[in-house]
């Protein structure tokens, strides 16, 4: 199976999520809310598996490569995959609904939700999840996923950088993908609904990592010569 089609089955998926979420909203909030909305949800532990599967996509992508890419282009691609599997740990609390145990009373004392989170911690009277994790985070994201693809069709020094630091850009399709998910998503009538928002980015961003615009050129296997040259 080709990496096109693989990253257009990712594409579909997120389709169908964000379908789904509008239907499950039409029918009853309640049904919405289990499924889409609530702790633990089917969508929540999709979107921790799914963000984890891109880190790990993202170290497959860089290591392979390994023997033809700089120290700090491999230490980056490692960076990059482990941001996305620490999101999706983020994303579930590192498993503490599901295993039980008790938050450190650091995390007590100064996490909003009182849980084994990060992003939900407050530091003074600021909390990390409204300042760094929300609006700021937004749009690096959105400046990633509709403004680079075009700045690195037009600018030779943006995909210089791009290169150097082995970051994935995203195809065109992928942009108006975005886009339409985002000019979308504010119309679900439910308070919970950037739930199916990270699912659907995560499932973009497996689509992304899978079929970049800036494929990384795999060294080629060392062959021996078929005859001897004279």
């Amino acid at each position: 199976m080709s990496r096109q089609i693989v990253d257009y089955i990712f594409l579909s998926l997120g389709a169908c999520v964000l379908v789904a979420a509008f239907i499950a909203s039409g029918i009853s909030k309640e049904i919405f809310f289990i499924f889409f909305g609530a702790e633990d949800s089917l969508i929540e532990n999709a979107t921790a598996i799914l963000l984890a599967c891109a880190g790990i996509v993202l170290w497959m992508r860089v290591l392979p490569a390994r023997t033809t890419l700089s120290r700090m282009a491999i230490i980056l691609g490692v960076i990059y995959g482990l941001a996305y599997i620490w999101a999706g740990g983020e994303e579930i609390s590192w498993g503490q609904r599901i295993i039980g145990f008790e938050s450190p009373e650091y995390f007590q004392e100064n996490n909003d939700q009182q849980e084994f989170t990060f992003h939900n911690l407050v530091i003074g009277d600021v909390k990390l999840d409204e300042l760094l994790f929300g609006p700021v985070l937004s749009y690096i994201i959105l400046s990633y996923l509709l403004i680079l693809p075009v700045m690195w069709r037009k600018l030779d020094w943006v995909k210089s950088v791009t290169n150097a630091m082995v970051i994935p850009v995203p195809r065109l399709h992928h942009a108006a993908f975005a886009l339409v998910v985002t000019l979308i998503i504010p119309t679900l009538d439910e308070s919970r609904r950037w739930e199916v928002y990270e699912c659907i980015f995560a499932l973009l961003s497996l689509g992304i990592f899978i079929n970049p615009a800036n494929p990384l050129h795999q060294p080629a296997p060392r062959n021996e010569p078929s005859e001897m040259a004279w």
